[in-house]
């Protein structure tokens, strides 16, 4: 079998990808088990080296991996850019802050210390949306501490899944430090059982990752789970209501609205409802539609035809639940997946489309009359992943942030991830976390030494 790349903006097939045998992987994993016994004992110096050259690497290379991510998954190449820089931060910042994370920690009063020590081959299994980012943001941290990595990565995009691979060879990783395993999802069960396989990271749905984590649980492997979300977004009477249309719109429809954390479900104090949705719709309306790889386009075609059909069931379903179409609502005519941003007020908050997670350019807006009231729809919800409040008032934000369910809370601003900070979610969203001093230790054993 084989996998095909396809170009969302104009519907042609860019390239096709066979399929790893069993054999072939048996052998990628014997190699991922001997570079983990050599790279673990690496001198901390040398992983953090080689970290700086996969940033200058990435650096050098942005506008060329952008192409390619913009070719398999159609986000504006402003944006693919982005993501590549943001991979080269993220890799500086762990070569010169990683070692503090996974410095020795003595405990006081205790003639003992904990070191952090690599875990051995991680399994991750990746999604399309970021497909740079996504991947290496659990890579670093991971080649930093001493383990290795190997990634299914999106059927739809194994140019960027063998261009990250090479990247890391190119920038002096040992074969096997990342190994890209061109799989179906039917086969990633074989990997996880692998006794050489030590945890597992995955990206994707709740039902996939309740799946992984079934199976890697039953074999007492550790497991990080990334499961989507659906962020609610809170704006207050008493907010900069300009700047809080401005980053609702850029957190509802950036990545062509195909993000975990972008924010879905906004919820606007009433007695500001009508002006916001107006103000929300006619930001939407704006967005520059068209070919992604036009620096002044802001939204481009979803990844998949299935996506786009996805996207108008579920307005679709909205409308039977009682919403209201205030914006957009239609897939464009022409080639490639394009759809209309959409907003839509009116839906009833159980409907599918207000409980589920949805890749698609659609806003839902609901009204909201106290703060209580706030905290218990944006909490109405299987996920836990981000959320964002506006307010001028730090005391209610101070309150607020404080009840809601999530794994991450912005104030006066949209979510996101940061190599400094991090990143995960509770409930539906998963648990464990990458980034930041945390992700850094996530994939370790934290062993305890105890005496001298």
């Amino acid at each position: 079998m084989s996998f095909t790349s396809t170009n969302p903006t104009t519907g042609k097939v860019i390239a096709t990808y066979p399929e790893h045998s069993a054999a072939h992987i048996d052998r990628l994993l014997a190699q991922a088990w001997s570079t983990w016994e050599k790279w673990s004992k690496e001198p901390l110096e040398n992983r953090t080296a080689f970290l700086i050259r996969l940033a200058d690497l990435l650096e050098q290379r942005a506008d060329q991996y952008a192409a390619l991510i913009v070719s398999e998954m159609g986000k504006p190449v402003g944006e693919a850019k982005g993501e590549v820089l943001k991979s080269a931060t993220g890799a500086r910042h762990f070569a010169a802050e990683g070692p503090k994370y996974i410095a020795d920690e003595p405990i006081a009063g205790t003639p003992s210390r904990i070191i952090y020590q690599s875990l051995g081959p991680i399994f991750g299994i990746m999604p399309w949306n970021l497909p740079f980012w996504q991947v290496l943001r659990f890579f670093i941290p991971a080649a930093l501490v001493g383990n290795v990595v190997l990634v299914k990565h999106a059927e739809t995009v194994q140019g960027s899944a063998q261009a990250i691979e090479q990247l890391v060879r190119d920038a002096g990783g040992p074969a096997g430090l990342y190994t890209n395993l061109a799989i179906q999802k039917e086969a990633a069960a074989s990997i996880v059982a692998d006794k050489r396989i030590r945890a597992v990271t995955v990206t994707g749905s709740v039902a996939a990752g309740r799946a992984v984590a079934a199976q890697a649980g039953s074999l007492n492997k550790k497991v990080v789970l990334e499961l989507g979300g659906s962020d609610p977004f809170i704006v207050f009477a008493d907010a900069d209501m300009e700047k809080a249309v401005k980053l609702g719109v850029v957190s509802r429809f950036s990545n062509n609205a195909q993000s975990c954390i972008a924010a879905k479900r906004f919820f606007i104090e009433r007695s500001v409802f009508d002006d916001y949705v107006k103000a929300f719709s006619e930001g939407a309306k704006g967005l520059k539609i068209g070919d992604p790889m036009d620096p002044a386009t802001k939204l481009g075609p979803l990844a998949r035809a299935d996506l786009r059909t996805t996207t108008s069931r579920q307005i679709a379903d909205a409308v039977k639940a009682g919403g209201k179409v205030v914006a957009g609502g239609k897939p464009m005519d022409g080639d490639g997946n394009f759809f209309e941003p959409t907003v839509i007020t009116g839906v009833d908050l159980n409907a599918p489309i207000a409980q589920e997670e949805f890749f698609g350019p659609v806003a839902l807006l609901f009204p909201f009359d106290s703060e209580d009231e706030a905290i218990r729809l944006a909490n109405d919800n299987a996920y836990g992943l981000g959320g964002t409040v506006f307010t001028t008032d730090g005391g209610k934000a101070d309150r607020v942030v404080k009840q809601i369910e999530a794994g991450a809370i912005f104030i006066n601003d949209f979510v996101r991830s940061d190599p400094r900070a991090p990143f995960g979610g509770v409930k539906n969203s998963g648990f464990g976390r990458e980034l930041g001093g945390l992700g850094a230790r996530e994939l370790t054993n934290a062993k305890l030494i105890w005496g001298a």
